[in-house]
């Protein structure tokens, strides 16, 4: 069976470890030097939105819904031909991803679904990190009775200031590629901003996996997320 390997995000849901592993995450591969004196934290990745957050999509408008159990936060956004979930936590070290769901309706009666959990929690972005700080992560993910590698690299590229249908917003600006040992290879660029989060995301197709298989059905090159609406709770 492929892997429909997907970040995240967005973005991103996690078996529950007991505070003891927590604490034995102590490294974090920076690969390269910073040029840039600003430092982003938590602030930029926020778990526990004070808003609720609209997203449209090439697979329509997907609402973000945050719940908590413990120290882990489960992020989900679902649509009728899409579903994104990952387990998050985060602490000074970074924001962690240990498990991810998807699925998506290509066609009336083609549905692709998946739930991929790693071996150890996947580092999407270090904390604080800096513009120009690079860092990699490599690991397993395990989905039903295969194992594939996973190679994921990271860059803050950028401090930008984008135009929304919701505002215009300071951004942190963070380049991901990541592919696995089965073909999957996805580039994306995500745009944060303080308080709320992602606000852009576009993910570039490149290789197999569930969005390459969209891609190949459906003629999908890249697939945009813009926020259009920030509602009161």
């Amino acid at each position: 069976m492929k892997s429909y390997f997907f970040i995240t995000l967005f973005g991103l849901t996690l078996i529950f470890f007991n505070s003891a592993f927590y604490l034995q995450i102590t490294e974090m591969p920076i690969l390269s030097s910073v040029n840039y004196d600003r430092s982003f934290g938590k602030e930029y990745f926020p778990t526990e939105l004070k808003k609720a957050l609209i997203y449209d999509s090439s697979f329509g408008d997907l609402e973000l819904k945050v719940t908590k159990e413990n120290n882990v936060y489960l992020f989900s956004y679902d649509s009728d031909k899409f579903k994104y979930r990952q387990k998050l936590f985060v602490n000074d070290q970074g924001l962690y991803v240990n498990e991810t769901y998807q699925k998506i309706k290509l066609l009336l009666f083609i549905t692709k679904e998946g739930n991929y959990v790693y071996d150890k929690p996947l580092l999407r972005v270090p904390f604080p990190v800096q513009i120009g700080q690079e860092w990699s992560w490599d690991g397993k993910e395990f989905v039903n009775d295969e194992t594939h590698t996973v190679n994921l690299k990271g860059k803050a590229a950028k401090l930008e200031t984008i135009t929304l249908p919701t505002g215009t917003f300071e951004t942190l600006k963070v380049e991901t590629t990541l592919e696995t040992s089965n073909g999957t290879k996805n580039l994306l660029t995500e745009w944060y901003a303080k308080d709320l989060g992602m606000v852009k995301m576009l993910v570039s197709i490149e290789g197999g996996g569930m969005l390459g298989f969209a891609r190949d059905i459906l003629g999908y090159g890249s697939i945009l997320f813009e926020l259009k609406e920030i509602r009161d709770k």
